[in-house]
């Protein structure tokens, strides 16, 4: 006998999708090596500094006019090393991205080892720049400038790019440069310089220890309170920004199970209302028995709801089908809009003639590239929509024209209760139906133009309105210039979802194939 108990993860633990980051290897590679990207833009600046200021010092007399002494060669020596160095760097960043962009990509990181170049990288570069900063605070004066607190620069960058470790080794690091630089000059080791060419503040600091005691501890002192106050800030962004990415990942995984739950609920109902439909139309022709009026009259009703229901069904899967994510692209094919529209005008011509409306087509040749499936989506809901908000015994006015550079346009006006000017720009919603759209026709089910939205957006269409009430409204289609041919479609092939001439609702292939074998939805238009 088999047995089975029903097991809960624990609840007070967090998941594993939801545990934060806070470990340096945790970091992904690809704001790493952003950051180190940055670090190299951001060091041409500093390199034209020291380039400029080593010029203004081959000028003769400048400088001194100015209070300061001639720097002589090292600044343009520091410069030259930056730059070779800044190049190696941007060229190892470049060559790591490129590893990136061909790699399979997993959650946050790359499926190849990438973490230890980019940490190599952004290391070499913060040790480069600290090192370069101890040569410009000895040359400048360590003492009597405050161009010590230059340090401040790379330890509140590095509590933003970092974890609070490593920004402790770059502030630890910092102060190790700064005191040992000082401690050397103080020894004699280094002889001691200075910007200024008056000496007396220099002078003054060695009459004072006191004051030079606490210039040199004063500066470590506030690098630390600094990376203390900047760690502590950017370490609660960042968990901030880790709480919000994990709500959001729920938010979207919530709303992509909502939106399979209906699809499949959608697929299962469709079927059931076709099954309805058809035996009511076996009973309302006759084929079991004469029935009596009142019995018609309820069928009449049940036939207008099934057919309301099966189009809201059938909308619903075309709204899902495009929305999807976990669906392959449809592929494109070599299309005449005039066909595309031709054919939509034979499937909606019942329900024109239903309602009484003249249909006046102007359709020139307009090849395009497009997907089909959506092309059909678009003119068959626009069309649709016009039918459906006409005054009987009008007309709507259709027109499909190519244009300059490849593109082509398709026009679809009517005559009718028009829309307000205020309400215009939610017509594409899901579900939104004008107060004097539904006084108009009760059945419609507010999908159409929100399919037509999703379409344009998926085949970068763009959709112009212009509508005045009581005059009537007009819709543009304004197809892109045709994209290079996609791999494998030949002049006139057809996409492979495209079966028929029918559209394609259906969002992934292991439901067609379940569909298929259960041999429901033989009708796909």
């Amino acid at each position: 006998m088999a047995t089975y108990t029903l097991s809960f993860p624990d609840r007070a633990s967090p998941s594993a999708h939801a545990a934060p980051r806070a470990l340096a290897h945790d970091l992904p590679e690809e704001l790493l090596l952003r950051n180190a990207l940055w670090f190299c833009r951001l060091r041409w600046l500093v390199i034209g500094l020291f380039a400029a200021f080593g010029v203004l010092g081959l000028v003769p007399g400048l400088l001194p006019r100015l209070g300061l002494r001639p720097p002589g060669a090292w600044p343009l020596v520091a410069a030259a090393v930056l730059f070779a160095a800044n190049l190696a760097w941007l060229a190892h960043a470049h060559t790591i991205a490129a590893k990136g962009r061909h790699a399979p990509f997993r959650g946050e990181r790359w499926n190849v080892p990438l973490f230890q170049p980019v940490c190599m990288n952004l290391w070499a570069q913060i040790v480069a720049d600290l090192v370069s900063l101890t040569l410009v605070v000895h040359h400048v004066g360590s003492l009597e400038t405050f161009i010590a607190f230059a340090y401040l620069f790379h330890i509140v960058l590095s509590c933003i790019f970092f974890p609070r470790r490593w920004s402790l080794v770059v502030t630890a690091l910092a102060c190790a440069l700064y005191l040992g630089t000082v401690a050397l000059e103080e020894a004699g080791v280094l002889e001691r310089a200075g910007i200024y060419a008056d000496a007396s503040l220099r002078e003054l600091m060695d009459h004072l220890p006191g004051v030079r005691l606490a210039h040199v501890a004063w500066a470590p002192f506030t690098w630390f309170v600094v990376w203390y106050l900047a760690a502590h800030l950017s370490a609660e962004v960042h968990s901030r920004d880790r709480e919000l990415a994990e709500t959001n990942r729920l938010l979207l995984a919530a709303q992509e199970e909502r939106r399979q739950h209906m699809l499949r609920t959608t697929h299962e109902l469709k079927a059931p209302f076709s099954a309805i439909h058809a035996n009511v139309q076996l009973l309302t022709k006759g084929h079991c028995g004469q029935l009596p009026a009142e019995a018609q009259a309820v069928l009449g009703r049940i036939t207008t709801r099934c057919r309301r229901l099966a189009a809201e069904i059938q909308e619903m899967l075309q709204l899902a089908n495009l929305h999807s994510v976990t669906q392959e692209p449809l592929p494109t094919a070599q299309l005449d809009l005039a066909a595309i529209m031709r054919w939509s005008l034979a499937r909606v011509a019942p329900m024109a003639q239903e309602r009484q409306i003249a249909l006046d087509a102007d359709l020139h040749p307009a090849p395009v590239w497009a997907v089909e499936d959506h092309a059909k989506m678009v003119f068959a809901n626009l069309l649709s929509n016009a039918i459906t908000y006409s005054h009987p015994g009008g007309h709507v006015r259709v027109e499909v024209a190519p244009q300059h550079g490849g593109s082509a346009s398709v026009v679809v006006q009517d005559h009718g209760i028009g829309i307000e000017p205020a309400k215009l720009p939610r017509i594409f919603e899901p579900y939104y139906r004008a107060e004097e759209a539904v006084r108009h026709n009760r059945e419609s089910t507010g999908l159409g133009l929100a399919i037509v939205r999703q379409a344009a957006e998926a085949d970068g269409l763009t959709v112009h309105v212009e509508s005045e009430p009581n005059v009537g409204t007009r819709f543009t289609v304004l197809f892109p210039p045709s994209p290079p041919r996609s791999p494998g479609l030949g002049k006139g092939d057809t996409p492979p979802s495209a079966v028929d001439g029918a559209l394609s609702p259906f969002p992934s292939p292991a439901l067609r194939r379940k569909e298929n074998a259960d041999g429901v939805l033989a009708d796909r238009g």
